[in-house]
């Protein structure tokens, strides 16, 4: 149920970072209609964290339309956002008709998932018929996805065992948050262009370790990742430009290697102290950087797509 704690524990699927074009529908704080074209920053089986200039009234139904698949759903606002990285105000939204899965995306609820211990979620897409689904999935099943570029599970829409793949969710130049503006081609130069061709944004939750210089340290899972940055949420203060240590992947510890990377985007998310954070990847540590890209996206780019 999506609530004011939007973000925790009290969600029934798993959420996914992704920018939707969404057109919303209702009245402001002043009772005045609106009719604004915007997009949704965070998305789950029950709700989602939209960006909205107007203001909006605690309570208040609204109705909301996917611009792609025009499929519209009423929502009720729960929540205003205690920060925004964007300058917009952002906003939590509960779906009253869930059963609609108006952003294209299955989410399975959380008992209905595999009772495993450790579990990695993963957005894919069927290749057949392209439905979407915030899959989780053991560890077997992801390195043969990894490995393979596919993994074999049933479409329920197709009705059979189709061929799965990962899903590119957004552009992840320098780290770049779904609340900031994704860079046009037109506006790119050529090796602009080639980065953004080599760096895209895939939502997978691995396993995370975050630590400062000063010693302290949070175990978390990533929000997505790229070659070159990822998004986490944790509980530690960090702020721009801060130098941070990250451990990621399913490798054994003996494996794992400490990646220092730099922050560069902070957006508050809902729960006292808890943030998102955009990291990038220091490039000069050519072996880190290695290792990193062979333990978690050493096939995501190749297949793709």
């Amino acid at each position: 149920m999506l609530n004011a704690s939007f973000g925790t524990s009290a969600r029934r699927s798993e959420r996914v970072l992704l920018r939707i074009p969404i057109r919303v529908v209702g009245n402001d704080t002043h009772g005045n209609a609106f009719d604004e074209t915007t997009y949704t920053l965070v998305v789950n089986r029950s709700g989602a964290l939209i960006v909205v200039e107007h203001l909006l009234q605690l309570g208040a139904v609204i109705k909301i339309t996917n611009i792609k698949s025009r499929i519209s759903c009423s929502f009720v606002v729960v929540m205003r956002a205690a920060g925004s990285l964007s300058g917009t105000p952002e906003w939590g939204v509960k779906c009253l008709e869930p059963e609609m899965e108006i952003w294209g995306v299955h989410f399975p609820d959380r008992s209905e998932e595999p009772a495993e211990a450790n579990l990695t979620h993963v957005l894919l897409e069927c290749r057949e018929c392209s439905s979407r689904e915030m899959a989780a999935l053991t560890v077997e099943h992801y390195r043969r996805l990894e490995a393979q570029s596919r993994l074999p599970r049933l479409c329920p829409k197709c009705r059979v065992i189709r061929d799965w793949k990962f899903v590119v969710t957004e552009v992840g130049l320098g780290g770049i948050s779904p609340s900031l503006p994704v860079p046009s081609a037109s506006g790119l130069t050529s090796q602009d262009e080639a980065d953004r061709r080599r760096d895209q944004t895939l939502a997978v939750k691995l396993p995370l370790e975050i630590r400062r210089p000063n010693g302290s340290e949070e175990t978390t899972k990533t929000e997505n990742i790229s070659e070159s940055s990822l998004c986490f949420a944790c509980d530690l203060e960090m702020q721009i430009g801060d130098r941070v240590y990250v451990t990621v992947g399913l490798d054994p510890p003996g494996e794992q290697r400490d990646i220092p990377a730099r922050i560069m985007w902070r957006s508050p998310a809902q729960g006292k102290g808890r943030a998102f954070y955009g990291a990038m990847l220091d490039k000069t540590n050519g072996a880190a950087a290695a290792s990193y890209r062979s333990s978690v996206f050493a096939e995501a780019r190749r297949m793709q797509l």
